[in-house]
């Protein structure tokens, strides 16, 4: 297992302490799920954007009454 080291002022650390206390973790697995939580919701939205503006591109969406239309409802 590797070790990352980042400099937070004392404001900082106490701050963080105290959420991972509150969360009954570790300051490292605060850090570390939280980094990558982070991290993973950049991608997501990064997805999110591109199926959206591929959407955008393309819109083949329909009205709710010509769904039902054409389902014969």
């Amino acid at each position: 297992m590797s070790t990352v080291t980042f400099r937070v002022t004392d404001e900082e650390k106490s701050f963080i302490q105290s959420m991972a206390d509150l969360n009954g973790q570790t300051l490292s697995e605060l850090a570390r799920t939280k980094l990558l939580e982070g991290l993973e919701d950049q991608i997501d939205m990064g997805l999110y954007e591109k199926a959206m503006k591929a959407h955008e591109e393309k819109d083949e969406s329909i009205s709710h009454q010509d769904m039902l239309r054409e389902l014969g409802l």
